[in-house]
Order: structure tokens, then sequence, then C-alpha cells
């Protein structure tokens, strides 16, 4: 052994020796018992430095333990990585692997049928299926997701009720008490007598990965929040489930975040999110090379990713893992990624913090300085958050720069309220009211005739009269009346080419 192999292996040994032992945080009794006999085997190989077992109860409770100096070392999701590095400082040293092809991630999907004609852009109201309450894929990204894209509207930070709001019926397993809105279980389906509807474990049938699916293969949801293997598993003959026997991959698809659907092995390109694997956290003193290596050595001496003996599944680390690697840029938020970070930063919501400015979007030159006028009037009396104003070409611009954080606010009409709902995931925050006497915030659109008792006619005579028209694409002088008129079927317009009546 050359010179520089000796010193390294006698630094390895200091650093060893400097940190006598690590302990590892345990979440259950079964998990508790895998960690021992693992300490066992570590033991019985020499391999340094010790690990002893401390019971946390909890992934989060593992996580004050490890910043209060009570616990060394837990593995962790996503979810629990982000709370752990924002909340804690602590940071990811060892990853786990779980595939060649996909290697430290997987991928967050939102799955329909393909003559649903759903787009990410249209899921409100329509009928949805997750894995589990609080649960990655199934419920933190699309959720999370959801809000930061500004497609859900989240009022005073209570996200389930959001939820509640923007599916017409769910199936969340888990979200079965009285914290959560009913329509989170309204779809659930219980065991095959109808008992444990909605409980977060096997006994539902559409509980997990497979059952979200089953949800909507069995045609009681309209999406389903799953990983990217899912469909393949659960079809073309992959499974030897009763229910899934009959079901074609072919006859589904995923939503992408731009508005587009695609094959269910696009997933790649077609997703909600990366989701980063499940990740080995310790405090931001501790030595990451020298858990890594202390694990890499345990692998030949303890099946560390096999949990059927302590009959539980994913002890300690995932059943599904073929390797641990080391992290080199050892921060939660690299880990974890952007398109994660962002689903979680939807969800992370405290609804005491106003922000330290109002981005107003206006469009023409006379909003600009009437915008700027208000900021500096709301300024003088010390109005929070103060008012800053940003310009944009047109009011749907507006609505995208909105929707893109870029902006916050915007004074538009219905039929823009209407298109910033529909196409934008907007909400009306407050109306305009015209009359002191009346807090309707409404107006009424009017047909206006001459009175003439020779020449009388109703609206169901109109074809063939000259009309006249506040302006075109305005409201009560064109979008109300027109749109009357189609739905009774006097205008049936061709192609879409309303100005143009072919009768």
């Amino acid at each position: 052994m050359n010179f520089q192999g000796i010193f390294y292996h006698l630094c390895f040994f200091h650093i060893a020796l400097s940190l006598q032992h690590v302990r590892w945080c345990t979440i259950s009794e079964q998990e508790q018992a895998k960690c021992n006999d693992m300490r066992a085997a570590f033991t019985d190989a020499n391999i340094l430095p010790n690990v002893l077992c401390v019971s946390g109860s909890s992934a989060i409770n593992c996580t004050h333990m490890i910043k209060n100096n009570l616990a060394d070392a837990v593995t962790l999701d996503g979810g629990t990585i982000y709370q752990a590095g924002k909340e804690h400082n602590l940071k990811p040293v060892v990853g786990e692997v779980y595939d060649q092809e996909i290697g430290t991630s997987y991928y967050a999907v939102a799955v329909v049928r393909k003559n649903s004609f759903i787009s990410i852009n249209s899921l409100k109201g329509v009928r949805s299926c997750h894995t589990g309450i609080n649960r990655t894929v199934g419920w933190n990204v699309p959720v999370g997701y959801l809000i930061d894209s500004g497609r859900m509207p989240v009022m005073g930070c209570n996200v389930p009720k959001a939820v509640s709001e923007y599916f017409s019926a769910s199936c969340v397993p888990g979200a079965n008490n009285v914290n959560y809105p009913k329509s989170l279980c309204q779809l659930c389906k219980g065991d095959a007598a109808g008992l444990d509807k909605c409980e977060r474990n096997s006994k539902e049938q559409y509980y997990d990965y497979s059952g979200a699916f089953r949800c909507l293969a069995e045609g009681a949801g309209d999406v389903a929040f799953v990983k990217h293997s899912t469909v393949s598993e659960n079809t073309d003959g992959q499974t030897p489930s009763s229910w899934a026997q009959e079901l074609h991959s072919r006859d589904f698809q995923l939503l992408c975040r731009d508005g587009s659907t695609a094959e269910v092995t696009e997933w790649r390109k077609c997703h909600l999110a990366q989701v980063p694997a499940h990740a080995v956290v310790v405090r931001p003193d501790t030595d990451g090379s020298l858990i890594f290596q202390m694990l890499k050595q345990g692998q030949q001496r303890f099946q560390m990713f096999d949990s059927a003996a302590y009959n539980a599944k994913n002890l300690l680390f995932k059943d599904i893992t073929t390797e641990l690697v080391p992290i080199t840029n050892q921060n939660y938020q690299a880990w974890l990624g952007d398109e994660y970070m962002h689903a979680m930063q939807g969800l992370s919501c405290d609804p005491t913090r106003l922000p330290e400015s109002l981005r107003w979007c206006v469009v023409h030159t006379e909003e600009i300085w009437k915008c700027s006028e208000m900021a500096i009037a709301f300024k003088k009396k010390n109005l929070k958050p103060e008012i800053q104003c940003v310009s944009a070409k047109t009011t749907e611009q507006c609505m995208e720069m909105i929707q893109k954080k870029e902006s916050d606010a915007v004074s538009v009409d219905g039929v823009d309220i209407y298109i910033a709902g529909k196409m934008y995931g907007l909400v009306p925050a407050a109306g305009e009211s015209y009359s002191a006497d009346d807090n309707s915030n409404m107006y009424y659109a009017v047909a206006l005739v001459k009175r003439n008792n020779s020449n009388a006619f109703t609206i169901n005579d109109l074809k063939g009269k000259k009309s006249c028209h506040t302006g075109y694409g305005r409201m009560a002088g064109w979008n109300i009346p027109i749109g009357v008129l189609i739905k009774r079927g006097f205008i049936r317009p061709m192609n879409c080419n309303i100005p143009q009546d072919p009768l």
C-alpha cells in the first residue's frame, strides 16, 4: 500500500474513532427489531462506527431527536426530507437506488382514460383517486403542484377543504376523521364486505398505487394520481388481480404539465414531478461519507433491503432498494429537485404571513397612472401589503403572469373571470358593487326595443331584425345576448364562427 493509501485509511480510522457510534432512529417495533439485528451483524463484522438503535415512534419525531442530538441518522421520504431540511437544517447524505432505469428517483403522474378529454387544466370538478392522505405521489405532489401552479385556490391554508372544493368527489384513504371534508372519502370502496371504508391500509381496496388506479379503472374516479410504473404493473396481464385482467395500458394516458396528454410509457417527459428517492439524513456537522462507508460494508453482512422476516415492509430502507449511493451535493434542495420543491412549497402555508407587496397587473397607460396613484395613497395610509404596479399587453397575459406568480391580482370583467377560472385556475377575491343599496355584486343584461303596438315582437322573433350592441366581446352587449340566442337554437354558428349566422 502506498503512502497516500495509508494516509487515507489512517484518516478514516481517525474519523471512525471520533464518531464512536451512530444512533439510528426507528419508527416502529418491527423497525426497532430489524435495527437491533443490523446492529448485531455490524458488530460481528467489526464495522465501525457501532450502530445503536433508538426509538423515535415517527419520522417527524426522529428529525427532532436528530436536531437535539438524541439520535444521529434516519431514512426519510421526500416530504419529510423537505421538512427536516427547512426546519432543522438536516442534510441528506446517502440515497436509495431502486433500479438502473430511473436511479435515485421515480415519477408522480396523473392518469386518465383516453376517451375522457380531461387535461391538467380541466381537473376542477372531476372525481379524483389518491394513494392515501399525505402520501407523496398520491397527495403531496398533485395537490402541491395544483396549488403552486395557481390551479387550485386555498383559502385560510385549509388544504383538505381546498381539495374537496376543487374535485367533485374523491377517494383519499386515511382522510376519514372529523378533521377532513366528507367528500374526500366519498369514492372509497372499503373491503369486500364494504367495511373499513377509507382506511389508510390494504383493507381499503382503493388504497396505495394499485388501489388508486383501480379506483380509476372501475369508473369510480376520473383521474388517478400514482407513480410512473403503476399502469404497466396493473394492465396487459402483468398482475394476477381479478379486477385488472381485462385492462389494457393503451386505454389510459398521462396528463402533462403543459396541458397536453401522452402515452403511459412517456412518463419521463410527461409527469407532475420527479420524486426523489428516500435518503438517510443527519445533522450538518455529521460526516456523510462515514455513514455511507458503514452502510456499504454492512450490505455485505446484513439483508438491509428485506423486511419479510419482520412481517412488514420497508423497514429502515425501502424493500425495492438495490443499492445505496453517496450524495455529493448534501443539501435538501438539490436532492429534492425543482419540480418536487415547488410542489412542497405549494403545500407550505402560513395564514398569518402577509407578503411584502401586492403586484397589481395593469394593461392600459391610464391604468398604470391610476395604479401608481393608488400605490402612493396606500403607502401614505400605511396599508399593507404595499402595491406594486406590473404592466402587461393584455388582460389574458395578466392572468398568465398571476398563474406563474409573476403578478398577484388584476381587475377583470365577467367574461375574463370565466377565462381566468377555466384556463388559469384563478378565483375572484373581491367584487365591485354599483349601488349602496345592492350588495349582490351583479347587474343585469337586458334587450330594449321601441314600444310599437303595430309591430310587437318577442325574443323569439329577432331573426332578420337590426341589432345594436355595446361592442364586440362586451358582456351585456354581445356575450350574454349572443350566448342566449345560441343556447335557444336561434343562432347556429358553423365551425364556431359566431359572428356569421348561417340561417
